[in-house]
């Protein structure tokens, strides 16, 4: 499990303290499986050893639904490098429809298969008449790639099972998002009310519906890309269907959310419903008011933010432009290349593009901050310096979020907010 590891060395008869980093979570295995888990009746089997199928088993655990986990291993062992996994491969396909009557079945082939030399694509042929269901596989050694190369992959694979259908207006497809990000479930439902008041429907969502919806994706208008890492599927469904496309902000904030429907209005040639977000403001203004003073106090404290670009980026300038807060940190900790430069226009002391944690806590520790926006990684250092920590970034292994608590969107503007009053007033 990746974060910080302490051991106690002893060296000649003195024991002395040793800091073990291990490195951020960031293969291309973790980024196929969370754009496979994404489809809600796919499956995802980690073709080789315990110990890759046990890691990514964990982040599925502690990050997704427990009721709806849909990641199994193919049972490789040491031993099997002589014989091959061509037996086990075909019992863990065979298995997993029968178990869960899947319409994907998607074979992540790791460092250890592939130096086995397994046909992959050829177990998949021999077995398809006896599994009645789409099978693929995926290339996830670890020195081939990103979880954002991983992620990108899948979209894209999966526009070759889309189908023509006629656009319909006002049908949007959201691609980029993830439904394994903290508080991800809320954030959809709060996307999805804002757009509706504005006369707008998500059609599928990239990864986060069904293989059956994301096979109707062309029927969507319009392409909504909140994150980059799903800008190669945007632009195939183009190339292919003629679907336009966007890349927009995650709506964090009030600006945020403004900016998204703005941006998608502008792209369906429609008029935004001035009356609502009237009332919307109105609503977000006499909430906000009852806690002017807790709002006075916080105005200037100096915080950090660490995460991916995308979401990074809009937090920041929420943070900064309407709580009035000061970023003096922002550490990048993955991304695309372009989502990444457009960080470098945000107002902050310090930008860090790292995914070295000890790099990433050197700055934190640097820094007179008093409050810290990122995940379980910094839990550490947050304890270290008695400092809060709001958890907005994957990976989240330490905390749930069942209620319905957007972070998006014009509600997501008051949780935000209470969120950061609470951790700063309350005990630590």
């Amino acid at each position: 499990m990746s974060g910080v590891l302490l051991q106690r060395v002893q060296m000649e008869g003195v024991y002395m303290a040793e800091i073990i980093y291990e490195p951020v979570p960031d293969s291309k295995l973790l980024g196929v499986m969370r754009a496979i888990n994404g489809i809600r009746d796919a499956v995802a089997i980690v073709h080789g050893k315990s110990c890759c199928h046990a890691d990514t088993l964990l982040f599925n655990i502690l990050t997704g639904c427990h009721d709806d986990i849909r990641l199994v291993g193919s049972g490789i062992r040491s031993q099997d490098i002589s014989v091959g996994g061509y037996r086990k491969l075909s019992l863990a396909i065979q298995s997993a429809y029968q178990e869960f009557n899947p319409r994907l079945i998607a074979v992540l082939v790791t460092s250890f298969t592939t130096l086995m030399g397994d046909d992959v694509d050829g177990i998949i042929k021999s077995i398809k008449r006896d599994v009645p269901c789409e099978i693929c596989s995926f290339a996830c050694p670890g020195y081939i790639g990103h979880a954002s190369n991983g992620y990108e992959e899948v979209l894209s694979f999966l526009v070759r099972y889309m189908e023509g259908c006629l656009p319909e207006k006002g049908l949007v497809n959201i691609v980029g998002f993830k439904p394994d990000d903290p508080h991800s479930r809320a954030d959809l439902e709060e996307i999805k009310r804002m757009l509706g008041t504005h006369g707008v429907r998500v059609n599928a969502m990239l990864t986060g519906s069904s293989f059956d919806e994301i096979r109707i994706a062309p029927k969507a208008s319009l392409n909504v890309v909140i994150s980059r890492d799903g800008i190669g599927c945007a632009r195939l469904m183009e190339e292919m269907f003629k679907t336009p496309y966007i890349v927009v902000p995650y709506p964090f904030g009030w600006q945020g959310s403004l900016e998204f429907l703005e941006g998608i209005a502008d792209a369906l040639n429609i008029s935004l419903n001035q009356d609502a977000i009237l009332k919307e403001r109105a609503q977000v203004k006499e909430r906000l008011q009852g806690v002017y003073t807790y709002l006075q106090g916080i105005y200037g404290l100096p915080v950090a933010v660490v995460g991916d670009a995308t979401r990074a980026k809009a937090i920041s300038h929420f943070l900064n432009d309407e709580l009035g807060l000061a970023v003096r940190v922002l550490c990048i900790t993955g991304g695309a290349t372009q989502d990444i430069d457009l960080c470098k226009d945000v107002h902050v002391d310090e930008l860090l593009i790292s995914k070295d944690q000890f790099q990433i806590e050197e700055a934190l520790r640097s820094k007179d901050v008093g409050l810290v926006f990122g995940s379980t990684m910094e839990k550490r250092v947050c304890r270290d310096l008695g400092i809060p920590l709001i958890r907005i970034f994957y990976p989240v292994l330490d905390a749930v979020s069942i209620a319905h608590m957007p972070y998006a969107g014009f509600e997501g503007v008051i949780n935000l907010t209470e969120t950061v009053i609470n951790s700063i007033i309350g005990d630590r």
